[in-house]
């Protein structure tokens, strides 16, 4: 099982921290690989895609778009340093902590998500 980058097709394996970081070519997509028809089909989207003069990278990027909304998944963003943008009523439904920072890296309280999904049960 591995990761494909979207972008210029690095393969990383699982626990390789390119995946977490993003890859080399800048890229922060990544397709899970976990057999050769997984990479299969993905060469046959890819093609799909071409014909269409676009990409899968670039049609992700709009599917991303669609759910930034000035609060999508984040209770909190971080646009600039010391500036903190709250989404207090996210916080007092006890949704999961997620934090947005300015250079698009997103933080997120894993004990916050996980008892969310224990309270679930």
């Amino acid at each position: 099982m591995t990761h494909q980058c979207i972008r210029c097709g690095n393969i990383y394996e699982n626990s390789d921290s390119s995946i977490l970081r993003g890859c080399n070519c800048g890229s922060s997509f990544f397709a899970y690989i976990k057999s050769q028809k997984d990479a299969e089909k993905l060469k046959k989207i890819e093609e799909e895609l071409e014909e269409h003069h676009t990409s899968l990278e670039r049609e992700i990027e709009k599917e991303v778009e669609k759910i930034d909304t000035p609060f999508g998944i984040e209770t909190v963003k971080i646009p600039q340093e010391g500036v903190y943008e709250i989404n207090i009523d996210a916080l007092m439904k006890n949704q999961p902590l997620i934090v947005l920072k300015k250079d698009q890296t997103y933080l997120i309280h894993l004990s916050s998500v996980f008892e969310k999904v224990r309270t679930r049960r």
